[in-house]
């Protein structure tokens, strides 16, 4: 069985072929995901590719997941994980209601949502405002942030507080040139999905039987084992996340 794992980031397992744009391990190999994947065709049973689709432009998505249609095989699976646009939108819309009535706790929370909503899409320069944010000890909302984002706060809460890093006060300021090289270095959102456009772009790539599924949830082989959506613990590595599952 050949299990793929593309834009694995620091999350990958030794029994998958792991790739990302930059290798910090020997178990992961450098690609250009923007390129034609390195695999002949319906050679591949499983493709896992978690927060990498939104960092493609709205353009270059659609070729992204073709690639992955060509090399995998008849009833091969591909599960893709982004950000949930609607999950941020619903409170988006809950926490605007409240906090016009003047609810501290929902203005708070609005403020961050915000933050979730828009910094990764508009930042200009790296960790943007969201990371800014993580550096308030005590942070606002921290319960709630950690529900929402999971292990990559709690993780980045955990360095920033040994460290003993404080915020910036002052505005970043960046010429057009060092933009320019940052939004273009892939760390920016490029565009969100729902489940209802996730749904739309897999079944315009041809893929069938697509369906939404919890971090718990595959038809892939002991999926859970490899610790991909979630910690040894059992809890969701990225609780804001949008799993979905499709076949070839």
């Amino acid at each position: 069985m050949k299990y793929v794992n593309l834009g694995c980031g620091n999350r990958f397992h030794k029994d998958w072929e792991n790739y990302d744009f930059k290798s910090q391990s020997s178990l992961v190999k450098e690609i250009n995901l923007n390129k034609t994947l390195p695999f002949k065709n319906e050679s591949v049973d499983v493709i896992y590719s978690s927060h990498v689709l939104e960092h493609f432009t709205r353009c270059k998505a659609p070729l992204f997941l073709k690639e992955c249609y060509r090399v995998l095989k008849p009833n091969g699976i591909i599960r893709i994980v982004v950000p949930d646009l609607e999950q941020i939108i619903r409170n988006y819309l809950l926490f605007l209601e409240k906090a016009k009535k003047g609810d501290i706790d929902a203005q708070e929370k609005y403020e961050w949502t915000m933050i979730e909503l828009f910094d990764q899409m508009v930042r200009n320069y790296s960790g943007g405002e969201m990371f800014n944010y993580w550096k308030q000890d005590p942070m606002p909302q921290e319960k709630f942030i950690l529900q929402r984002l999971g292990s990559e706060v709690d993780n980045a809460l955990k360095h920033l507080r040994k460290n003993n890093i404080k915020p910036r006060t002052n505005c970043v300021d960046k010429n057009a040139l060092e933009i320019g090289e940052f939004r273009l270095s892939g760390e920016i959102h490029q565009w969100m999905y729902d489940e209802y456009s996730l749904k739309r772009i897999l079944k315009d790539t041809s893929f069938l039987n697509i369906n939404k599924v919890t971090a718990h949830e595959s038809k892939i082989k002991n999926f859970n084992s490899f610790l991909l959506d979630i910690e040894k613990n059992g809890k969701i590595r990225k609780p804001d996340s949008l799993f979905m599952e499709a076949i070839k």
